[in-house]
């Protein structure tokens, strides 16, 4: 459980999942550390407060980035939460930004998960929006559509919307770019 006194300002941005009936509200605080709340058995009372503590490396979100996405699913033998959330470039808070997922579940606790730990990184705005999404279908519980959207702007400085999503059948499972799905947007 964490301090009270890193959580000095309210979060920019927040995002939650259910997972085994309790709730968790992530974000990021003022020490650039990706956090969340954990309701006691889905109550809505006196959440405990955390920091995520990845065990195979070190998480440290890009100064100036309050985004974050999450999204939680059930497997055929366990369920899992994904975040999303921009880190710095070589850990240096100053520099620009890729993309990072947070993976956990029951079995191996919170580690860095292959989007942005696996090269090539996915560089972004350090403006960006986050969003995501997981689909289960019944007959492939342990292959689940998921998808991020990440907003930002393109090499000649015009808004677009990215999609990512998970290949389950390259190498094994990768995240793949989909490309630019807002080239019909002509007005913001």
């Amino acid at each position: 459980m964490a301090s009270n006194s890193i959580f000095r300002e309210l979060p920019r941005d927040i995002a939650a999942v259910v997972f085994h009936g309790k709730s968790y509200i992530f974000f990021v605080n003022s020490n650039h550390e990706l956090c969340y709340l954990r309701s006691p058995q889905g109550s809505n009372k006196d959440f405990e407060h955390h920091i995520v503590e990845v065990k195979n490396g070190n998480l440290k979100v890009k100064c100036g980035s309050r985004q974050v996405a999450a999204m939680a699913w059930m497997g055929d033998k366990q369920q899992e939460i994904r975040i999303y959330c921009v880190a710095p470039e070589d850990g240096q808070c100053e520099k620009r930004g890729y993309i990072q997922e947070v993976a956990f579940n029951r079995a191996n606790g919170w580690e860095l998960g292959t989007l942005g730990y696996d090269d090539p990184k996915q560089w972004i705005d350090s403006d960006a929006s986050l969003s995501s999404c997981a689909l289960v279908w019944p007959d492939k519980p342990n292959q689940p559509d998921l998808s991020l959207f990440v907003s930002g702007k393109d090499q000649r400085g015009c808004p677009k919307v990215a999609r990512y999503f998970y290949d389950w059948h390259t190498n094994s499972g990768t995240w793949v770019e989909d490309g630019v799905i807002s080239k019909k947007v002509s007005n913001w």
